[in-house]
């Protein structure tokens, strides 16, 4: 008979050898039909008491890390999973609970991020607080903002009791470098203190109507009124003079652009064609933003004297300077012969003369009378 427990005592490396590279085996193959995968599940929670908030806020999603046959694993997705935490009798203050998760069948999970949480229970409570405004940027030079208006002017915020106690202020922020009045739809923002974007605290309504006015800053500046005077007078008149009244009013006008500013004009009058005086009222032409400190001088009377226009003055003629003789000699002069020298005159005259004078002496006389008639020509 063969000796049984001889054998296998005489063999007994052998045989152990040989179970731990059957054990080494097995592992091997189990090894090698299974896999691991990480997924991300959302962390719901259950059981927390109406009235109550968690602050903070637990976190929403849990990292699990999970193994499995491989035949299974490739199917499966976060969607297979369920995390949660129960807060059951949760009652205000601090308290830790741990992360449960579920999963799917021959599925092992390995490790889950977090396992716990710290939380602190509080109590909802809500309040009503007025909104009030600040201005964000720079005002435009020359400008001038008013008192913004708000609506609605107040806002409902529901949160954590610790919470609300902090806050001091809600409002808007608006921001500035507009140059004209605005209407804009902004977030209610918690001011005092700055929280931030805190998804604990909820604010009824999150925005409010803003209007904003914006007007230039104003001006006062004495100027002078030029009239506008367009066309002509009829044939034979003219302009004789042109007046405005008033000659000069106050305007108010922007501080900033128009420093340059001496005279406005008025809209055009028209006298084309006009024989008399023409007087009219026409509106001042006014450049944007400028105005009349009274306004009802915006409208001036224009006064055009319309006279007749002196007649033409006639030429005077030019001298008659020569006169022409004849047989080309010089022209004698007014009152004399010609061909006589004033000479030969002069001595027929005093012939005569003598001969008068001696009365009975007749030839002396005739003497004289002959050589003074005689005179010698040129």
């Amino acid at each position: 008979m063969m000796d049984i427990a001889g054998t296998a005592r005489r063999n007994w490396l052998y045989k152990l050898a040989a179970l731990a590279i059957a054990i080494l085996l097995w592992v091997y193959v189990n090894a090698e039909q299974q896999g691991i995968q990480t997924f991300p599940v959302q962390l719901d929670r259950e059981g927390l008491e109406a009235g109550y908030v968690l602050d903070p806020e637990p976190p929403t999603v849990v990292e699990l890390r999970v193994k499995g046959p491989k035949a299974i694993m490739a199917n499966l997705s976060s969607r297979d999973f369920r995390a949660r935490i129960t807060l059951t009798g949760a009652k205000p203050g601090p308290m830790t609970v741990g992360v449960t998760v579920d999963a799917p069948p021959n599925v092992q999970i390995i490790s889950k991020t977090p396992a716990e949480l710290s939380l602190n229970v509080d109590v909802l409570e809500t309040k009503t607080l007025p909104l009030t405004w600040e201005f964000k940027g720079n005002i435009p030079a020359g400008y001038r903002v008013g008192d913004p208006t708000l609506r609605p002017t107040e806002v409902v915020i529901s949160g954590p009791r610790e919470k609300l106690r902090l806050i001091q202020r809600v409002g808007v922020q608006i921001p500035m470098g507009a140059k004209e009045t605005f209407t804009r739809s902004l977030p209610v923002r918690v001011i005092e203190p700055a929280l931030g974007d805190d998804g604990r605290l909820q604010v009824t309504p999150k925005a409010t109507e803003v209007t904003v006015p914006v007007n230039q800053e104003m001006t006062t500046k004495n100027v002078a009124v030029q009239p506008l005077v367009t066309g002509t007078p009829a044939a034979g008149y003219k302009v004789v003079s042109t007046r405005v009244e008033p000659a000069n009013l106050p305007v108010s006008l922007p501080a900033e652009g128009f420093a340059d500013i001496r005279a406005l004009a008025t809209s055009p009058v028209d006298i084309n064609g006009a024989r008399s005086d023409v007087v009219k009222e026409v509106n001042l032409a006014l450049p944007a933003g400028v105005r009349p400190v009274n306004p009802a001088l915006s409208v001036v009377r224009v006064f055009v004297a319309i006279g007749p226009a002196a007649p033409p003055s006639e030429p005077t003629p030019p001298p008659d300077e020569s006169k022409a003789t004849t047989g080309g000699g010089t022209a004698a002069e007014p009152g004399k012969e010609p061909g006589k020298e004033p000479g030969g005159g002069g001595a027929g005259s005093g012939g005569g003369t003598g001969g008068s004078t001696t009365g009975g002496n007749s030839t002396g006389g005739a003497a004289g009378g002959a050589t003074g008639g005689s005179g010698t020509p040129r």
